[in-house]
């Protein structure tokens, strides 16, 4: 008797595991899962909001390392042979004095002559001068009696100054309208943040950067080829920094106050040019392209195209000629973002 009571108390368990199973699977897994999940995955429309003014700071925060400035190359331009130096490796000078001497073929050689049977050119000395005030650097291995080619890079004569430089990502460069004007610089595990001069964008301030040829046009490249350009502003000289520091540069690419300003999830588009979806009084939707100016991330300026009142959705829903995740058609995601279709 004992053994028939286990075994139907064996066979009502089973049953029970299976109902809850079938119970479980209809709920998850049949047709009204499906519906769940399918409505989730194209729940892209938004809410209607009011189009309002405001002010828009854009601040973009950038990593920079510190180098030094480069400074001018002091060149032979017609070669020569080197004959006297005024100064060394490591000296400081100002700009016009003299650095070296070179022994060059005379100019009026060929003009004046020499006598018959005298075929020995004429020589003459020149000096070389500093292009700029700062230290020589790179004439260490330069002596008396060594040959430089015509137009030979002799030494750089650079300024104990120093500058960050900063890689500005491709996308982000749509955010500098203009030349940055106002500039912070903070050096990790160093002394407060300082204001640091504007010098250049895309390109340095006397040339390409190394690694970029200098007809390549605004933004160019960066030194190791990648996208986007390269910000650079002029370390303060109170301003304690070594070569290779590494720190953040904050920059303030504009400031726009009192102006019509949509949150950046209510445009499709960031840069420029736009398009919003416009609610009317009678609740239908008009897709409408509009002008835009600053951003900050979270909100755009609207310079053309809204007024304050205006009525838009935010979020705007996704753009129906891309392909959208979980939607099972193009058909089907225009009936159910514009009721079209079907």
């Amino acid at each position: 008797m004992k053994k028939w009571i286990i075994i139907g108390a064996a066979v009502t368990l089973v049953l029970g595991l299976v109902g809850s199973g079938y119970f479980l699977l209809s709920s998850f897994g049949g047709s009204g899962g499906e519906e769940f999940l399918g409505e989730a995955a194209v729940d892209v429309g938004g809410a209607p909001i009011d189009v309002e003014l405001g002010t828009v700071s854009s601040l973009l925060v950038l990593d920079a390392t510190v180098r030094p400035e480069p400074g001018k190359a002091l060149k032979a331009p017609r070669g020569g042979t080197v004959t006297h130096l005024w100064l060394n490796d490591g000296d400081a000078v100002e700009q016009g004095a003299p650095i070296l001497n070179v022994r060059v073929p005379a100019d009026t050689a060929a003009a004046t002559g020499e006598e018959d049977g005298d075929d020995a050119p004429a020589f003459t000395e020149v000096s070389l001068y500093a292009p700029a005030d700062g230290t020589i650097k790179g004439m260490g291995e330069v002596q008396v009696g060594d040959v430089l080619e015509p137009g030979a890079a002799v030494a750089t004569v650079a300024p104990d100054r120093f500058r960050a430089v900063a890689t500005v990502p491709a996308n982000d460069l749509y955010r500098l309208y203009d030349d940055p004007d106002d500039i912070m610089l903070k050096i990790d595990k160093g002394p407060p943040a300082a204001a640091c001069a504007f010098i250049s964008l895309g390109s340095a301030e006397d040339g390409a950067p190394a690694g970029q040829d200098e007809e390549d046009e605004f933004p160019g490249g960066t030194e190791d080829g990648g996208g986007g350009a390269e910000l650079s502003c002029r370390v303060p000289t109170d301003l304690q920094v070594f070569d290779g520091v590494r720190g953040q540069m904050s920059v303030s690419t504009g400031e726009a106050e009192d102006v019509v300003v949509i949150p950046v999830t209510a445009v499709r588009g960031t840069s420029e040019e736009g398009e919003v979806l416009v609610v009317a009084e009678d609740g239908t939707e008009e897709p409408r392209e509009v002008s835009l100016g600053l951003s900050d991330g979270q909100l755009v300026e609207v310079t053309d195209g809204l007024e304050a009142g205006d009525t838009i959705l935010d979020p705007v829903p996704l753009d129906p000629r891309f392909d959208v995740p979980g939607a099972e058609s193009q058909e089907d995601l225009d009936e159910e973002l514009y009721g079209i279709g079907g």
